[in-house]
């Protein structure tokens, strides 16, 4: 009686799956190639806030430039320490010549005691370009010092009149919304090329302020291939905020070089 019993269980569960094999199944959905062109999305990582320890109390001073560089005023730069021994610093360059400038390097160093190193950390700025009477981000990381006492000092190390001027980029039709599970603050649009040139090496430069117009947020996105004059693509860039916030404002400049 068992064995009849396991037989008929065996015949009815082999009939079960024969059946479940013979349903039609539904095609697994795909994502149309043309819904984010030539858009590349990377992931933030939203754990980075988790990894910011506390804002580096160190003192900083933007010196002038000299005599011989376009005049810019750089903003002291708020600093943070992340779980490694690196500091991660953001401010901002403020273009006061009557033309745009590009290729902007800035240098960084620490004194301790009035006495300075023999090198400094250069870095660049992601703009492409800051216009005259605009502003543009930077960001550096170095090693944090090793000195409660250490100065940290910022100059202007090299920058360049801007000649050729770029296509002209529109953002229309952008969303930003603020997303608490995963603490980032998304931007959505669509991002036009005004001109009638192809643009190439389009750059999104993303920074985040607090009440006062501190930085408290920035990225940097490239996107890939060119998009031609007179169209339109989407754009989708999260940025996760370093520091709460009682009022969080969005700043997106979008700039690219023409096609040859």
């Amino acid at each position: 009686m068992r064995i009849e019993l396991l037989l008929f269980l065996s015949f009815l569960a082999l009939v079960i799956v024969m059946i479940a094999c013979s349903l039609p199944r539904r095609p697994t959905p795909m994502l149309s190639p043309t819904l984010f062109p030539l858009l590349t999305l990377t992931t933030y990582d939203p754990q980075m806030v988790a990894r910011v320890n506390m804002e580096a109390e160190i003192a900083a001073t933007a010196l002038p430039a000299g005599p011989n560089f376009p005049e810019v005023d750089i903003s002291p730069p708020r600093c943070y320490r992340t779980g490694s021994p690196q500091l991660t610093c953001f401010g901002y360059l403020y273009n006061r010549a009557k033309s745009a400038i590009s290729d902007i390097n800035l240098a960084a160093q620490f004194s301790i005691g009035g006495d300075k190193p023999d090198t400094a950390t250069v870095f660049s700025l992601e703009q492409i370009r800051v216009p005259a009477g605009g502003k543009a981000p930077y960001r550096l990381n170095m090693p944090a010092p090793q000195s409660d006492e250490a100065a940290l000092e910022i100059s202007l190390e090299s920058a360049a009149v801007a000649l050729a001027t770029g296509p002209q980029l529109a953002i229309e039709d952008l969303s930003a919304d603020y997303q608490q599970a995963s603490n980032t603050y998304r931007l959505r649009g669509l991002l036009r090329n005004e001109s009638d040139s192809t643009a190439e090496h389009i750059r999104l430069v993303v920074t985040l302020e607090d009440e006062t117009g501190t930085i408290i947020g920035y990225r940097v996105q490239d996107l890939s291939g060119a998009l031609a004059g007179k169209e339109s693509r989407a754009i989708d860039v999260s940025v996760t905020p370093l520091e709460h916030a009682v009022e969080i404002r969005h700043r997106l400049i979008a700039q690219a070089v023409r096609a040859d």
